[in-house]
């Protein structure tokens, strides 16, 4: 469990499955964070346990009240021992009515500390759509630095869309911290 000032990030478990059914029943977390679409509490369910499988997935919830109104996720990218295993992907979302409050500020923060300094991470990717402006802002704020565009449907015809990626170092999120500390 990573501890923060009002929020705390845990390990999914297949009673969240009604929360998921929720957000996969909201074309909005599809369009904006590519989340999967869940029809019924059943699938939820198959989809909370595969979120509680993986190790570096994790639960926001509020300290308050204990409810679950987010989640973060740092993925591989690759198996490389010499240097892709020193990088990692994050991704996270949000519930609407919790936006605007700072909640994924604090957990992105938690997470990158407890990636670069616990995990030895030496870089921090992240995508969002193209127009998920708002995610793209956050990382933006949080000192990533956006690298390139990549047009999927230049890629297949099964896709449609553009993602955006961009980049935190380990050197730039030290610098950082070392800045808000004095």
């Amino acid at each position: 469990m990573l501890d923060g000032k009002r929020i705390y990030l845990r390990r999914f478990q297949v009673t969240d499955a009604p929360v998921l059914l929720k957000w996969g029943q909201n074309p909005r977390y599809h369009r904006l964070a590519g989340f999967e679409v869940f029809n019924n509490l059943q699938e939820a369910k198959k989809g909370a346990q595969q979120y509680a499988n993986r190790k570096n997935s994790f639960a926001l919830c509020l300290k308050e009240n204990n409810q679950l109104i987010g989640l973060v996720e740092l993925y591989e990218r690759g198996l490389d021992e010499a240097s892709l295993l020193k990088t990692k992907e994050i991704g996270f979302m949000l519930e609407q009515d919790f936006e605007g409050h700072g909640y994924m500020t604090e957990a992105l923060q938690l997470v990158l500390h407890d990636a670069f300094e616990q995990m030895g991470q030496t870089e921090i990717w992240a995508g969002t759509f193209d127009t998920n402006f708002h995610s793209q802002e956050l990382l933006e704020r949080i000192g990533f630095k956006y690298v390139y565009t990549t047009d999927y449907a230049q890629i297949s015809n099964l896709f449609s869309y553009k993602g955006k990626y961009y980049l935190l170092k380990k050197e730039e999120w030290l610098k950082m911290v070392s800045n808000t500390k004095s």
